[in-house]
């Protein structure tokens, strides 16, 4: 009975799966280096993939700081560069054009019976890097919950939800909601597995379900 509570867990945000007619893929690599007890850096990149996972819809790098406050409280800041997909400007092909993105976090955990509760708020300004300068793209503000299930094995469980608020625009318009498996290769490697959907709330644009990979590096 754990066992399929477990798998009903996880599956979760695979259902929406039915609903999307694309499919995508982001994989990545992250490398988390311990400065003092509790001041980290980290750098990440990814590649996310679309229409199928036929076409790179767009690359990215980042790197940044978080700093625990307390036992469960952690904050932390990012620089994102991104080159994504687009038009051309005679509209007779692609190319990939560089976006810039600054996002700060605050996160609270807590671990209530066998479960482990997370919450994450999330500042996030995008710029595009445009032949006439830096222009403002989009802020948002994004409230993450996420419960995940640590235990024994070398498999940890989860799922979790993440609204998106747009400021000075249409309010919430996406809300993905996650489920994964965290496999732990040892103390210091490991790779994540999830299945994800991006749910439109507002427009007209229809529902992507994507799978995610990534391995991450504990220095």
């Amino acid at each position: 009975m754990k066992k399929i509570a477990i798998a009903a867990f996880v599956c979760l945000p695979f259902l929406g799966k039915a609903q999307a007619t694309d499919i995508g893929l982001w994989s990545g690599v992250g490398v988390e280096k311990k400065i003092t007890k509790s001041l980290s850096v980290s750098v990440n990149t990814q590649f996310r993939f679309t229409d199928n996972v036929s076409i790179l819809r767009a690359y990215l790098g980042e790197a940044g700081v978080s700093y625990k406050l307390n036992k469960r409280w952690e904050v932390s800041g990012y620089y994102r560069f991104i080159g994504r997909r687009k038009r051309n400007d005679d509209k007779t092909g692609y190319e990939y054009r560089p976006y810039h993105r600054f996002y700060a976090d605050i996160a609270y955990d807590r671990k209530i019976w066998k479960l482990k509760f997370d919450y994450r708020l999330r500042y996030q300004n995008q710029f595009m890097d445009d032949d006439s300068g830096l222009e403002n793209d989009k802020s948002y503000v994004r409230n993450k919950f996420e419960v995940s299930y640590p235990n024994q094995s070398r498999f940890t469980p989860y799922v979790s939800t993440d609204f998106f608020y747009q400021l000075g625009g249409v309010g919430f318009d996406q809300m993905r909601n996650k489920g994964g498996i965290e496999f732990a290769i040892n103390k210091r490697n490991k790779i994540d597995v999830s299945g994800f959907t991006d749910y439109r709330l507002q427009g007209s644009q229809e529902n992507r379900f994507l799978i995610g990979v990534s391995y991450k590096l504990k220095l």
